[in-house]
């Protein structure tokens, strides 16, 4: 500042006019002070209105992916009490993180040294060309706020960006005061947050870090305020997947024809499995050693049982078999002699078999692992024995993604659990986009649920508002239905009226001699079902005579397909009369059915007919609980000569046939 420069106004102090007297010596400080009142002044009544970093006019942005570039046109931007120009400018942004837009305010005070042009221009005055009042320069250029330039100098944040994307939040010009009063309308009559259009979130994919989701360009209130996107936005979030861990998981190992067994753990994807624990059977050979009595260390550790010791050709008789507990015990993972029964010489060696818990480390997936029956060590898994299994694995879980009024995307932690996970709900001032859950599975993708709040259209709304008045008249149109159905059959002033639409309004306790077929009443109709005779071919044909249609009457040779005769026997051929059997089960002795069928079918009456329209509502099968008694003929054929029957059974029934 200037030395020669006095202000001395305060806003605490309460001082509201400078009230200029006669006869007394103006000062430059009291013209100094009046200026910082008026703009005192000025300022709180602007500040109710617009807000530090208000867009009023301009101001664009205009963002260049491939040179990480923005241009921001010019514009106004109200800043400290005033709506102050800006010229536009190209700045550097980071195409990966979160960078703000703003406004530098820079102040410069300029005297007539600096601009010549300040001196008293009054060429007739005493003061001609002499030093004045000195200006307060404020000079606003766009930048970022690590663009610092000066200790004195103020950053005033408009615009945001967010990985190559702009979030605009209000379009200007905007009055604050107003901006507030919309958005407490809004949050009041709309409940509080909604998608106006877009905003959809989809999965992107991972790798062992991060998860990216792409979330669709749109537009939404968030508790009143707008929050747009121009394009489409990339979030992502950290892969953390919450880990359970599993002891001693039991399985029974029984392998294949391979020696192999595919063993799938009770939870999945599987993060690493610390140990798998087995029981081996394994064959060695011992030294005894030259204490008589003494013990022989076996060499595996968390030994279970010796099936058996033996020295000496197993294939001769000179082999011997030691027996456990009298011959030797099985103590503290020794084989102990100490019994007074035989033992190997001192030196000599001995075969042990003998079965111990192993563990083994193992290569896995997501799922499981391959358990190989033999080991590499000799051993061998036993069949039909335990096999534990410790591993991590990744728990399932919900996690909600939000947005809030500043434009920040945001993921909610769900609560992971072994199943059926929780999702979390969305916090206050929150707008809940969308629902993932989380399987942690490589082959599958997250499953997302987009469940935002949207805004209906009133084009929507009129739409909906038909389709509801298409859903009374077609539930008035059933009601007059089911009405007429069931008040027309009833007496009306003493007359009984029936529509003839089917049997239904009919006196079920009194026998119907007349059949009800397209609205009439006529006279009924009966068949009876009538088997043709079958005879043994088969075949019932018309009269006929054999004709040849393809006839090759010149041969060049013959051979003998079958010169040995070596032929299966002919099965013998089985006819039943009749093969099957038919009949009617009717409930009611009407016979509206078979007049339908008789009448409909034949053609010869001309009548108008009415379409019916007939839907399965449900379909019931059950066995006939009676079956008629009939007699059935059977023939008996394609026996050779010689053949004796010894016995003929049907049904179960012997039955004795007659020769033909």
């Amino acid at each position: 500042m200037l030395d020669d420069y006095y202000e001395k106004f305060h806003a605490d102090s309460g001082y509201e006019r400078l009230l200029f007297r006669a006869g007394k010596g103006l000062q430059s400080r009291e013209l100094n002070d009046l200026q910082s009142q008026v703009n005192h002044q000025l300022k709180g009544v602007a500040d109710v209105l617009l807000k530090d970093g208000d867009l009023v006019k301009g101001g664009e942005v205009i963002i260049d992916t491939k040179l990480a570039t923005a241009l921001v046109t010019e514009g106004e931007v109200y800043i400290a009490g005033q709506v102050r120009p800006v010229p536009s400018s190209v700045v550097s942004i980071d195409m990966t993180g979160s960078v703000d837009i703003g406004v530098w305010l820079t102040h410069n005070v300029v005297t007539e040294e600096q601009d010549p042009s300040l001196r008293d221009p009054a060429v007739d005055a005493i003061n001609f060309d002499e030093p004045g009042a000195a200006r307060l320069q404020q000079v606003c250029q766009w930048g970022l706020l690590s663009d610092a330039i000066g200790p004195d100098d103020a950053f005033y944040p408009v615009h945001k960006v967010e990985q190559g994307t702009l979030i605009i939040k209000q379009p200007p010009p905007q009055l604050d005061a107003v901006t507030q009063a919309l958005a407490r309308y809004d949050r009041e009559s709309n409940g509080g947050s909604y998608v106006v259009e877009g905003m959809s979130l989809s999965y992107r994919g991972a790798d062992q870090t991060v998860q990216s989701f792409s979330l669709e360009e749109g537009k939404a209130h968030i508790e009143g305020y707008e929050v747009a996107f121009a394009t489409s936005r990339t979030a992502e979030f950290d892969y953390d997947p919450d880990v359970g861990e599993v002891k001693e998981e039991p399985k029974t190992f029984q392998s294949d024809s391979q020696g192999i067994m595919r063993i799938d753990t009770d939870f999945f994807p599987v993060k690493q499995v610390e140990e798998v624990n087995v029981t081996v059977e394994k064959t060695t050979q011992l030294t005894r050693g030259q204490l008589a009595g003494g013990e022989d260390l076996l060499p595996d550790d968390s030994v279970l049982e010796i099936l058996s010791i033996t020295q000496g050709d197993t294939n001769s008789q000179e082999s011997t078999t030691y027996i456990q507990g009298a011959d030797f015990i099985f103590l503290r993972n020794h084989i102990s002699w100490q019994l007074s029964g035989e033992e190997p010489a001192g030196g000599s060696q001995y075969e042990v078999t003998y079965r111990y818990r192993k563990q083994l480390m193992l290569d896995f997936d997501e799922y499981g692992f391959n358990l190989d029956r033999q080991l590499a060590d000799g051993g061998v898994i036993v069949d039909n024995t335990l096999v534990t299994i410790d591993y991590q694995w990744h728990r399932p879980r919900i996690d909600l993604i939000v947005l809030d009024r500043y434009g920040h995307i945001k993921r909610i932690k769900g609560q992971a659990a072994h199943q059926f996970p929780t999702a979390p709900k969305a916090p206050a001032h929150h707008l809940a986009l969308a629902q993932v859950t989380q399987s942690w599975l490589s082959d599958q993708a997250p499953a997302i649920e987009n469940l935002a709040v949207r805004a209906v259209s009133m084009s929507q709304l009129e739409q909906m508002q038909n389709q509801i008045g298409d859903l009374y008249q077609l539930l008035a149109i059933e009601r007059l239905r089911n009405d007429a159905n069931s008040q027309d059959p009833a007496s009306k002033y003493g007359v009984f009226v029936d529509p003839f639409i089917d049997d239904d309004m009919r006196d079920a306790g009194i026998t119907q001699t007349a059949a009800i077929v397209d609205g009439e009443l006529i006279l009924p109709l009966s068949a009876d079902v009538a088997e043709l005779p079958v005879p043994n071919g088969g075949l019932l044909t018309l009269p006929y005579e054999l004709e040849n249609v393809l006839e090759q009457p010149k041969q060049t040779g013959s051979m003998k397909i079958n010169p040995y005769q070596a032929v299966e026997p002919i099965p013998a051929t089985i006819t039943l009369t009749p093969s099957l059997d038919h009949w009617t089960q009717t409930q009611r002795s009407w016979t509206s059915p078979i007049t339908q069928r008789f009448t409909r079918g034949g053609g010869w009456r001309s009548r108008t007919t009415q379409s019916t329209q007939t839907q399965v509502v449900g379909r019931t099968t059950r066995s006939a609980e009676f079956l008629r008694r009939r007699w059935v003929n059977f023939t008996l054929s394609g026996f050779g000569k010689g053949e004796v029957l010894a016995r003929v059974i049907f049904d179960g029934i012997a039955v004795t046939p007659e020769e033909t």
